[in-house]
């Protein structure tokens, strides 16, 4: 069990420690010149049984970016507080973090006995109970000690080795039911070297299980390293897992490359810039929490900037819990379910924290009802609840769902299968709501070419069935692929659908098919004078024509009916199978003239049918399959 301390400067978090393990924590020379905890400092005590790791923190106001770093899941709570002073500010703010972050046991030591008489120790006992009443050490022990005498150390070391039994069975079950499917990730808070091991780093795992030999990745450089060696509290182990305290040997990174607040995952991760969050404001935070309010954000061992994007009211009030996003600066490997600190821009005191609920980017105005419904449907204990939760909304981004969910792909698979869904480029639906939405499209888009038959397709904006999330683009996408539709232009139609003629375009297409009729019909300014109709209007008309597969146009001026293009690609593949051809064979072959041999091979060029090697060409598609 890992026992993170708290309380007020000088009130003997240090000196408790050495008590308990006979470890001297304050390992800096600047701690041991000014008798100051700057950092954090680590200690253990071994048992038969059992091994208490212990973190000590300090307790100045100026460094509660480091005591954030020490506190963790899972951790018990050893809340020291001197029976002279009794709670102090720091006291308030350490019970505060502890509880926003999610630590839900732990026993008070009341220090400096020695020092005081016992109306003092009863006085500053009950001035704890104030201060701790409805927080999770409202009912803890409060146990008097002194390290000068050895007042209590003995009955609060008892206390922790009793708490650590319960505690391993409560882990066993914590990870056994998270850690399995969550993937491997530890909050960097210490990297140095060791001679004849070389690099190590410390911290605390904060999701999944990790084994010697395994690779990881460094966030946020991305980097790959592979894991020599593994301790955990302290003794050399093969695995690692949730809410350990354990040192990994490096292999593949300098110690140059590593610091506080990097992380090491399973799987290379780019972290999140903007996420939402459960916001617990303190109750005794003195200003309203306005929109865009600038904020130091600490998550695990790391820190950065933002800002608090507020979701729902105006102003938030002292004591208020609301769903708000932040945006960050730099970004973060959050997921869901991770608690996070908020302190104010001054760092003068903690603004609040509170859990993650969803990584994922979503997109529509901030407050849209649409966007909110799919940020609280991660607002569950269970990724699988979630799951099911995302497909009523519609579908699921696989990916994102993931990330969020800190998942691989076998968990995700599992979901897909075990819901029923299919999967159309990485978003899962039902398969029942998909066979719905599948058949109204293709009803819709059917009965309004029916109405209308010179239709030439509809636009998505044209279609008024309602798919949420901006899955319609897919869903026509996945219909096209299957053969339910066809697109043209970037329209959508039935597949079998026949383009009707506007009796306009039936009479025009009349006049000139005898003039197209051909292997080399006049240039649009010929077909011009021939129907003595300006060029504009004429290449306007022909345009609506070669949209309804009526004409070809090969080139800005030249026009074709389907069947001479035909002709002419069949040509082409007849002089191939010989040997390469030159513009010369070609043009002689089909009696046409130079420049429009070039145009309408530059035509099956562009469309893959022949290929230009030099001053020759080659046949190497299949015309059957080019559309005109």
């Amino acid at each position: 069990m890992i026992i993170t301390l708290a309380g007020h400067v000088d009130h003997g978090k240090t000196s408790l420690v050495h008590a308990l393990t006979g470890e001297d924590t304050d390992r800096l020379a600047e701690e041991k010149r000014r008798g100051l905890t700057i950092d954090l400092g680590f200690a253990y005590l071994k048992t038969d049984e059992l091994t208490l790791g212990f973190v000590d923190v300090p307790g100045h106001h100026k460094f509660i970016h480091n005591m954030v770093a020490g506190v963790a899941a899972l951790q018990h709570a050893l809340l020291v507080i001197a029976a002279d002073d009794g709670p102090m500010p720091q006291s308030r703010e350490h019970l505060q973090i502890l509880e926003l972050l999610g630590i839900h046991h732990g026993v008070v030591a009341l220090t400096k006995c020695d020092r005081t008489s016992q109306e003092r120790q009863e006085a500053a006992t009950q001035e704890i109970r104030q201060l701790t009443a409805n927080t999770f050490l409202a009912d803890a022990p409060i146990i008097a000690t002194s390290t000068a005498t050895g007042l209590g150390i003995d009955d609060l070391k008892s206390s922790l080795l009793q708490a650590a039994i319960e505690h391993a069975t409560t882990k066993a079950t914590t990870t056994t039911s998270t850690s399995a499917t969550a993937l491997f990730r530890l909050a960097i808070d210490r990297a140095f070297t060791i001679k004849g091991a070389g690099v190590v780093v410390t911290g605390t795992v904060q999701a999944g299980t990790l084994t010697v030999d395994e690779s990881l990745h460094l966030f946020p450089t991305g980097q790959t390293v592979r894991v020599k060696g593994v301790r955990v509290q302290n003794q050399d182990s093969t695995t690692a897992t949730l809410g350990d305290r354990c040192a990994l040997n490096l292999a593949g990174a300098a110690i140059e490359q590593l610091a506080r607040g990097q992380w090491l995952t399973t799987s290379s991760d780019p972290g999140s810039n903007q996420f939402s969050l459960q916001l617990e404001v303190l109750a005794d935070f003195p200003r309203q929490i306005r929109h865009w309010l600038p904020v130091h954000v600490y998550h695990a061992t790391s820190h950065t900037t933002g800002r608090l994007a507020l979701l729902s009211e105006a102003r938030l009030d002292a004591g208020a819990e609301e769903l708000v996003e932040l945006i960050t600066d730099s970004p973060l490997l959050v997921k869901r379910g991770d608690r996070i600190i908020l302190r104010d821009q001054s760092l003068d005191r903690t603004l609040g924290g509170g859990a993650i609920v969803t990584t994922q980017t979503l997109p529509g105005r901030r407050r849209a009802p649409q966007r909110l419904q799919r940020i609280n449907a991660d607002r569950v204990a269970d990724a699988a609840d979630a799951f099911i939760r995302h497909l009523r909304l519609g579908s699921v981004d696989l990916d994102a769902f993931a990330a969020n969910w800190s998942r691989d792909e076998e968990a995700v698979r599992e979901l897909v299968e075990t819901n029923d869904c299919m999967v159309i480029d990485g978003f899962a639906l039902e398969i029942a709501q998909w066979q719905q939405w599948s058949q109204e499209l293709v009803a819709e888009v059917t009965d309004r070419h029916r109405t209308d038959p010179t239709l030439q397709g509809l636009k998505v904006s044209d279609l008024a069935i309602s798919i949420p999330d901006g899955f319609l683009p897919l869903a026509l996408t996945e219909l096209v692929r299957t053969e339910k539709l066809v697109q043209r232009a970037g329209r959508y139609m039935p597949a079998a659908h026949e383009v009707d003629l506007s009796p306009a375009e039936a009479e025009l297409l009349a006049r000139i098919r005898s003039h197209l009729e051909q292997a080399q019909p006049p240039s649009l300014g010929d077909l011009s004078k021939l129907l003595r109709m300006p060029i504009p209007q004429l290449a306007k008309s022909l345009q609506q024509l070669v949209s309804k597969k009526q004409l070809v146009r090969i080139s800005d001026n030249r026009y074709y009916l389907p069947g001479y293009v035909e002709l002419l690609a069949q040509l082409a593949l007849t002089l191939s199978e010989q040997a390469p051809f030159t513009v010369r064979q070609y043009r002689d072959a089909a009696e046409i003239g130079r420049n429009v041999a070039i145009d309408m091979l530059e035509f099956f060029d562009a469309r893959g049918f022949t290929r230009r090697t030099g001053d020759t060409r080659m046949v190497t598609g299949d015309f059957s399959r080019i559309s005109l």
